[in-house]
């Protein structure tokens, strides 16, 4: 999966990125773009007017094998540890304080830190487009990460992701003795389904753990 040049790379732990509460938000947050199906398109999405863009956290454990997924059609993990506040079908419908310049986010899933249970190692934040549309495509838009006093970690702006990005992994977030780490992703995912983005995902970030070296005697 290509990175995305222009996006600076971040690796750090939470507590050093400003985040001081043990209650985080994965936000979302984007201004309302009309679009039109084009050609057959127009037969199976007649319901389509404008690009809808949804936000999920996928749970791993040790073996980054998929554990639960918080989305717009299940808003709460089997613990209730990360829960989702809502669905936006196109980043207008929730309220005027709901607006992409309002003070409150479209969509937001709350990660409380303190109560993910203790299997679970590692978490994916992905951000994806319902109608395959790239999410580079709406006029304004951006993902972020916050605490409770309002310290961000991190702004995406969607357009900056690839041309043809539907689906992204934004970032990750891994377990550590007493913080969690957050890893800046921004790479494009080659699936909208989320079954299949979370599978992605968990092959990428296995990918990513140390093969032990053997041992001499």
């Amino acid at each position: 999966m290509p990175t995305t040049a222009s996006l600076p790379p971040l690796s750090e732990n939470l507590k050093a990125l400003g985040l001081t509460t043990d209650t985080i938000a994965f936000g979302l947050n984007y201004e309302f773009t009309k679009t039109e199906p084009k050609g057959m398109m127009k037969r199976f999405k007649k319901n389509q007017s404008a690009i809808d863009i949804d936000i999920a956290c996928i749970l791993y454990d040790d073996n980054c094998t998929i554990n639960d997924m918080v989305w717009f059609k299940q808003l709460r993990d089997k613990t209730e540890s990360i829960r989702h506040q809502g669905d936006s079908l196109n980043g207008k419908d929730r309220g005027e304080q709901a607006l992409y310049d309002g003070p409150l986010d479209q969509e937001q899933i709350r990660l409380y830190l303190h109560k993910i249970p203790a299997h679970i190692n590692k978490i994916g934040l992905l951000a994806s487009s319902y109608y395959g549309q790239p999410l580079g495509k709406v006029k304004a838009g951006e993902v972020h990460l916050s605490d409770d006093e309002g310290n961000r970690a991190f702004t995406v702006n969607l357009k900056q992701l690839p041309r043809d990005c539907h689906s992204a992994w934004i970032a990750s977030l891994q377990r550590g003795v007493d913080d969690w780490h957050l890893t800046l992703q921004n790479l494009p995912l080659s699936t909208n389904d989320l079954q299949g983005a979370a599978q992605e995902v968990a092959h990428e970030l296995a990918r990513a753990i140390p093969v032990p070296q053997a041992v001499r005697t």
